[in-house]
C-alpha cells in the first residue's frame, strides 16, 4: 500500500466533483501520482491502482480535497517541483478510465 493509499480521508474535506483528462506521471514522493490538466493545473491524485497507468493518457474522476495544514506544508516543496510552479490541487480518484497507451 502507498503512503498515499494510507492516508485514508483522516484530516481531508471533501469538495466538488470533478474530471480531468491527461498523461499520469509519477511523483517524487513514494506512491505519489499526478497529473496536468488543460486548465493549466497540476492534480495530485490519491487511489488505488494508479501505478499501472504511469506514462499513460487518463480521464480520471473524483473529488477535490483540501489537505489540513500540518498536510500541506509537509507537500509543498514537492508539489512546487511537480507543478513547475502552477497552482496544485489534491484529488481523491474514484474513477480511471485510460484514454490512450501513450502521452501525447
Amino acid at each position: 500500500m502507498s503512503k498515499q493509499d494510507s492516508m485514508g480521508d483522516q484530516g481531508m474535506n471533501h469538495g466538488k466533483m470533478m474530471s480531468v483528462t491527461g498523461c499520469l506521471k509519477e511523483g517524487t514522493d513514494t506512491g505519489g501520482y499526478y497529473i496536468k490538466g488543460d486548465d493549466g493545473k497540476t492534480y495530485e491524485l490519491m487511489g488505488k491502482n494508479l501505478g499501472e497507468h504511469v506514462g499513460h493518457t487518463v480521464k480520471v474522476s473524483g473529488h477535490t480535497v483540501k489537505m489540513t495544514e500540518k498536510q500541506e506544508k509537509t507537500r509543498a516543496e514537492m508539489e512546487k517541483t511537480e507543478s513547475g510552479g502552477s497552482e496544485v490541487a489534491d484529488m481523491r480518484v474514484s474513477n480511471l478510465k485510460m484514454v490512450s497507451e501513450k502521452c501525447k
